[in-house]
C-alpha cells in the first residue's frame, strides 16, 4: 500500500469512528460548531486530493493496464477520471455548504440561567 494509500484509509477509518459516535444523543448548536468546523477542513482538502487523482489517470496508459471485464482499459480510465472530476467539483460545492454551516453556528452561544 502506498503512503497515500494509507493516508486515506487512516482517515476513512477515522470517519467511520466519527460515524458510530452518531449512534449517542443529538449534540449542541455549540458541540456542532466544532464538528461542522473539522468537516469543513476536512472537505476543503479534498478538492487537492481528486484533483491529483484526476492529472494521475490522465497519465495513465491503458494499454499497460487489463479490465477484468473484458472491457477496453482506456474506457474505464476515462469513465473514473470523469467521475472523480465531477466529484471534485461537487466537494467543492459541499465545502462551500459546510462553510456557511460554520459561519452560522458560531454566531450561536448557550444560555445559561442565572442562579
Amino acid at each position: 500500500m502506498t503512503r497515500l494509500a494509507a493516508a486515506v484509509a487512516a482517515t476513512a477509518d477515522q470517519l467511520r469512528a466519527a460515524n458510530h459516535a452518531t449512534v449517542r444523543g443529538a449534540i449542541t448548536p455549540t458541540e456542532a460548531y466544532d464538528v461542522v468546523g473539522n468537516l469543513d477542513d476536512l472537505v476543503h482538502r479534498l478538492p487537492q486530493l481528486l484533483d491529483f487523482l484526476v492529472r494521475s489517470l490522465r497519465q495513465a496508459d491503458g494499454a499497460e493496464h487489463f479490465d477484468d471485464r473484458g472491457a477496453d482499459p482506456g474506457q474505464a480510465l476515462g469513465l473514473a477520471h470523469g467521475h472523480l472530476d465531477d466529484a471534485r467539483h461537487h466537494a467543492a460545492e459541499l465545502a462551500a455548504h459546510l462553510t456557511q454551516a460554520h459561519n452560522q453556528l458560531g454566531h450561536l452561544g448557550r444560555l445559561h440561567p442565572e442562579d
